[in-house]
């Protein structure tokens, strides 16, 4: 799947790759298990480690 690209706001959308979601998939258990993180920053972790949404510098763009 090719990278999409919106012109307007400098974010990229992009699937995760397999190692992406593993990754993922652990962060979010090991901080779940932990009694002291609470379940919201486990989850904004995992979404975080996927890597799916990337935001690009505006020089990028202008190139």
């Amino acid at each position: 799947m090719e990278t999409q690209t919106w012109h307007d706001i400098s974010v990229e959308w992009r699937t995760p790759t397999p190692a992406d979601v593993t990754l993922s998939g652990a962060v979010w258990y090991l901080l779940h298990v932990s009694p002291q993180v609470p379940e919201a920053i486990a989850a904004v972790a995992a979404l975080v480690m996927l890597r799916c949404i990337r935001r690009r510098r505006t020089s990028e763009i202008r190139r």
